[in-house]
């Protein structure tokens, strides 16, 4: 399966650029199927942690929760983000760095996680896992699931564009808090810009197990019906 999914890979990305479409078709088909894979490995990974869910924290031993997705990667699921109104369900990579950010949402505050006290950041890119972030609004919710099953709820209550260049992310708040990121505008014709889309809520309701069997994906179904 993994050889299938590989070779699947390299025909998108010959097939597309014959027709001109690599920089957005072969990015997007790329994204959509490395989620795929770090779908296996978030589950092994849940899998392998099975017996310490009665942790203290999210965190969890790195030893046992660093499962790639696949065999030359350097970056691997830290969670699992859910975005209801906009109908988004990604796994979540542990930093956001241009190799990472290439297959999926990264954390930029690798020793920040979300529902620790203070501001964790999350970015992604603009022309695929972020694409809708501009449709949020505030009072919608952003769901994160850590490994060790524990399913929090932000609720967005800021939204702003800033200027890279003289705007720095404020990490160190009183309250625990995550906020999205992507370059500004979505559609634009330059890949590099310093303006950036944030898009920050504060978590109103930790809850360590759910009602349902798969809660970000039971919420994202139901937005989608809206």
């Amino acid at each position: 399966m993994m050889k299938k999914i590989i070779l699947a890979l390299i025909v998108i990305g010959l097939t597309l650029s014959a027709l001109g479409l690599l920089r957005i078709g072969y990015f997007e088909a790329k994204a959509e199927l490395a989620q795929y894979l770090m779908q296996t490995a978030w589950e092994k990974s849940k899998n392998l942690l099975k017996d310490f869910s009665n942790q203290l924290d999210q965190k969890v031993d790195s030893g046992k929760a660093n499962i790639t997705p696949w065999p030359w990667a350097d970056t691997w699921p830290v969670f699992k983000m859910a975005i209801p109104k906009i109908s988004s369900l990604s796994l979540v990579l542990k930093d956001a760095s241009g190799e990472s950010l290439a297959f999926g949402p990264g954390l930029l505050t690798t020793k920040l996680y979300p529902g620790e006290k203070g501001n964790s950041f999350i970015a992604a890119h603009r022309d695929t896992h972020f694409e809708r972030l501009g449709e949020l609004i505030v009072g919608d919710i952003i769901l994160i699931e850590h490994l060790t099953a524990k399913t929090l709820r932000f609720e967005v209550d800021q939204i702003e564009i800033v200027d890279s260049r003289t705007n720095q992310p404020i990490i160190d708040t009183n309250d625990t808090r995550l906020t999205l990121v992507t370059c500004y505008p979505f559609v634009a014709t330059k890949s590099n810009t310093p303006y950036r889309y944030l898009v920050s809520g504060r978590l109103v309701i930790p809850t360590s197990k759910s009602v349902t069997k798969n809660p970000l994906s039971a919420e994202t179904k139901l937005a989608s019906r809206h």
